[in-house]
């Protein structure tokens, strides 16, 4: 299947106190991936532990990697490192930025909203479960973390191996209570593959059921050996007829929280020969018109936990169900 294509540039903010794991995060997506073009906006070259085999230059602030991925350092400002990578935006698929340990990730996405160039693609904020509720006992340190927990659109637990199952419960309830609405995920792995969290699943390998194409996730391992989706499931939706616009837009606000991404090419009844791009990350979701036609089909992607039912939940085909 073809990549889904927009003008912009999808922006993603990764943050999370100190400690909490996003440079580990950062560093496994750049060794591992083949197929998405990153660009990577990082605070310190230093704790980037990258394959030097991949490394094809450094000039001191970028990174180019053979995979066709790029960091560029921030050591010389914010601004300063996202002008260096929209000067070549055309040779990647998404930007990440890595907000410092203490800043507000919320502040950072305003940019991408103000730039014509980039599309906003969500906040995921880290959470170290074995720290978490001792941080919030520090008056030192409380707000900042709860700042972060409270601009996110996709919360991980991480390091959850490394503390018990009644505190990740209790952390749970916690980050409920202050963001009630957003999707949380615990990562209880100590190696995982992050690219499902910014909606770089591969579909080439779809098992096809009536408007349903379920992807084997093991298959997508044959990136490398140790790189696995187990965490996450995708499933592809089809429909053949334009589809209802407010029938639409309900089933999208009422997708359930294991599904933490969605992305899509839709025809809606209201303007048949007029197809939208649909995307979704964590609670919220844009649509945008395309310039592009492609007859009154609809198809759209979403990803999520092994938690989301795909085989037989009316929620989650809604109107993609035969009409």
């Amino acid at each position: 299947m073809n990549k889904i294509q927009t003008s912009a540039l999808p922006f993603t903010v990764l943050g999370g106190f100190l400690g909490s794991g996003k440079t580990t995060l950062l560093n496994r997506l750049l060794n591992l991936t083949k197929e998405t073009r990153y660009a990577v906006l990082v605070n310190d070259f230093g704790e980037l532990n990258i394959d030097e085999r991949l490394i094809e230059a450094h000039d001191g602030e970028t990174i180019a990697l053979a995979n066709g991925c790029m960091c560029c350092s921030m050591a010389d400002g914010f601004v300063s490192a996202l002008t260096a990578v929209m000067e070549r935006a055309d040779q990647f698929d998404q930007m990440i930025v890595e907000a410092s340990g203490v800043s507000n990730p919320g502040r950072i996405m305003d940019i991408a909203k103000l730039d014509p160039g980039l599309s906003p693609n969500g906040a995921i904020v880290l959470v170290d479960a074995p720290q978490f509720l001792n941080q919030l006992t520090d008056s030192m340190i409380k707000d900042a973390v709860l700042t972060q927990v409270k601009e996110a659109d996709i919360l991980i637990i991480n390091k959850a191996h490394l503390t018990d199952k009644s505190t990740v419960e209790t952390i749970k309830e916690t980050l409920g209570a202050q963001h009630s609405d957003c999707t949380t995920l615990v990562n209880d792995q100590p190696v995982f593959d992050p690219s499902p969290l910014f909606g770089s699943v591969e579909t080439e390998n779809l098992k096809r059921k009536n408007n349903l194409a379920l992807v084997d996730n093991k298959s997508t391992a044959e990136h490398n050996h140790d790189h696995t989706h187990d965490q996450f499931q995708s499933c592809v939706l089809r429909q053949d007829k334009p589809i209802n616009r407010s029938a639409f837009e309900y089933w999208a606000t009422t997708l359930p929280p294991s599904v933490i991404r969605g992305k899509g090419f839709i025809s809606f009844a209201e303007s048949p020969h007029q197809h939208w791009i649909w995307q979704k990350v964590g609670r919220t979701y844009e649509l945008e018109s395309s310039s592009g036609t492609s007859g009154h089909s609809s198809m759209v992607v979403l990803i999520g936990t092994k938690e989301m039912s795909v085989e037989s939940d009316p929620v989650i085909y809604g109107p993609f169900l035969n009409q």
